[in-house]
């Protein structure tokens, strides 16, 4: 009877769990959906649809808020150990991270339609460069989330090691900066773009602090500022 109660208990604990895991996959879809809004916001200046990427941000904060209690009571309920443990953690971490990702959506939208306050526009061959951001930015959340759900650990290794994000978004400030010199665009205007521009590229960044959690949970390591 002893190990029945045990066993039971067990599998209760891993279906726990794998909800906890779902609640944090589906935030993040969420919040990778607000990105991609948000750089079609910037690339097109619907005034609408930034409004509805900064509305959406409540959403993104229920969420963060759900699942961090939903982390508190399995921990106080279950005290989970070793790799149970940092799986819990991380998953709090990581809803952290997506939080902050929503913040970002949110400010590439706030910036765009400063932007067009002023009837300002991305210069044509910009939106073209920002896309290339965009997309390292979604493939990272994307991957870095499907690492997550299946704790692939090569897969956590190789976002980890990437760095391209880094290269495109100095590529797009040096062409932000020649419009600058040539005055096609107010100091206003390139200021919120590059502001909107570095809030996508710490979307990338935080993708990558997800990829982090994965290889701690799975080899127990905390490469944070390591690599």
């Amino acid at each position: 009877m002893t190990f029945s109660n045990s066993e039971h208990t067990v599998k209760r604990f891993d279906v726990e769990i794998q909800q906890l895991v779902n609640l944090v996959l589906d935030m993040g879809r969420e919040v990778e959906q607000q990105v991609t809004r948000a750089v079609t916001v910037f690339r097109e200046g619907d005034a609408e649809t930034a409004q509805a990427v900064i509305a959406g941000d409540a959403a993104v904060n229920r969420w963060d808020m759900e699942i961090d209690r939903s982390c508190v009571r399995l921990l106080s309920r279950r005290q989970p150990m070793s790799t149970d443990l940092r799986l819990v953690m991380a998953l709090n971490k990581a809803v952290n991270d997506l939080e902050r990702i929503g913040d970002e959506a949110k400010t590439i939208a706030e910036q765009t339609l400063a932007i067009h306050a002023r009837d300002g526009h991305p210069p044509r061959a910009i939106p073209g460069a920002v896309d290339r951001l965009a997309t390292i930015a979604s493939q990272r959340i994307q991957n870095a989330l499907d690492s997550l759900g299946r704790l692939d650990v090569g897969q956590a290794w190789t976002l980890v090691r990437a760095d391209e994000a880094e290269e495109v978004f100095q590529d797009i400030l040096r062409e932000l900066g020649a419009y600058a010199v040539g005055a096609e665009l107010t100091a206003a205007t390139v200021i919120d773009m590059a502001l909107a521009l570095k809030a996508l590229k710490r979307v990338a960044d935080r993708a990558r602090n997800l990829a982090e959690y994965v290889i701690f949970v799975v080899e127990g390591q905390d490469v944070r500022h390591t690599t």
